[in-house]
């Protein structure tokens, strides 16, 4: 895995590049698909909705037409279609989420939310939040992507709110957790923005930028990420 987007000092700062290619993985792999399923049986609807102002405007068919899909389906036989999860923003607003792998947030309670308002929760989000309307704009406009990543002792796809963490063991049970967010333009008023989990083993990706970047962090951002005892541990263990 290239890991080229862990920078040092560490910023929230809405850093995009404009992305060529491929929006999302026109053949899913099924262990995705899987685990999407188990998380639907889990959590059902707490994780997929859309606005009233979606059904006016046929939202979801847009985007079913955008990736060439029956416009029959339903939002939760869509979300079945995708490894990503994603979300729907008209006139910079998320009035459809179908999120099953979420990082510590819910999903429904985004919906119909602007990105200022998504953005709010994050630590040191204020250029997150400044940046948000010229993002919404730029987002009908421009396919971009770009990376979130973190370090967790959870190895599933999700950390939805209601999971419990295990506690910090040793260095093998930890894991490196990266989103992959790329976004494309539907139409003028319209965008899809996509996400990809990935979960691999910590040892996998190793290298001393990850602890110089987590060493950077701000207080709020550890706290924000649940890396305070995570940091404090790599930086007692021998690497």
């Amino acid at each position: 895995m290239n890991i080229n987007f862990v920078k040092t000092p560490f910023t929230n700062k809405p850093t995009m590049s404009r992305h060529h290619g491929q929006i999302f993985n026109k053949t899913p792999n099924q262990t995705y698909i899987l685990e999407k399923q188990k998380q639907l049986d889990l959590y059902g609807k707490k994780l997929y909705g859309q606005t009233k102002l979606s059904e006016e405007k046929n939202l979801l068919d847009k985007f079913l037409s955008y990736c060439k899909l029956n416009k029959n389906f339903s939002l939760y036989e869509t979300t079945l279609c995708f490894e990503e999860d994603f979300s729907i923003m008209y006139l910079g607003n998320m009035e459809v989420v179908s999120v099953c792998f979420p990082s510590g947030w819910k999903p429904m309670d985004k919906l119909g939310k602007p990105l200022s308002k998504i953005h709010e929760p994050i630590a040191d989000s204020e250029q997150l939040i400044e940046a948000s309307g010229k993002l919404s704009q730029y987002m009908t406009k421009q396919e971009i992507k770009r990376w979130v990543w973190t370090i967790t002792t959870n190895n599933n796809l999700s950390e939805f709110t209601e999971i419990e963490k295990p506690n910090i063991s040793n260095f093998e049970n930890l894991y490196f957790r990266v989103e992959t967010q790329t976004s494309a333009p539907i139409d003028t008023e319209t965008s899809i923005f996509f996400i990809k989990v990935d979960v691999v083993p910590l040892k996998e990706v190793w290298n001393q930028n990850i602890l110089s970047s987590i060493n950077s962090m701000s207080d709020s951002i550890l706290n924000y990420k649940g890396l305070v005892e995570i940091k404090d541990f790599l930086n007692r263990i021998d690497l």
